[in-house]
């Protein structure tokens, strides 16, 4: 009857150590990815997605609108690896175009807003798990937008 016992507080024991090393190595090896992002250009991003190699598929990630000065809540999913991310952006810019309610033989100049939209894609990003923060800037050239991840 000794033995049992000393066996079964052997094993108990073994089975502890055994639990608490699997929650030991869940803590050091992530699994998931956690990404927050800061709009700092002028545009509105509207989506980040993951993308296939070719562009044909993708995985939508954030489907919030991040206006320009904002930052994002931190989003989790299960990307680690590496992966092509597009960020969907907007631009509310105006056009000309026609005029309503204009009297007969004036004329009038008018402009409309327009959204034109945009995508900006991160290649060969790589996700490892844990904490991600991007920032998106506009380009130095006046045209286009950057990405840096931190």
């Amino acid at each position: 009857m000794k033995t049992f016992k000393s066996l079964s507080v052997l094993l108990a024991a073994l089975a502890c150590c055994i639990v608490f090393t699997g929650c030991l190595s869940h803590w050091a090896i992530d699994s998931s990815t956690r990404l927050q992002v800061e709009n700092k250009s002028s545009k509105t991003i509207v989506g980040i997605d993951i993308v296939s190699e070719d562009g044909s598929e993708y995985v939508p990630w954030i489907q919030d609108t991040i206006r320009p000065g904002e930052k994002s809540r931190v989003y989790e999913e299960d990307w680690v690896g590496t992966f092509n991310v597009r960020f969907r952006i907007v631009e509310k810019t105006t056009i000309g175009c026609a005029c309503d309610n204009v009297p007969d033989g004036m004329y009038a100049s008018c402009v409309c807003p327009v959204l034109r939209s945009e995508a900006l894609i991160a290649r060969d990003v790589e996700f490892e798990g844990g904490s991600e923060y991007v920032v998106i800037t506009d380009s130095k050239e006046g045209h286009g937008l950057r990405y840096e991840f931190k």
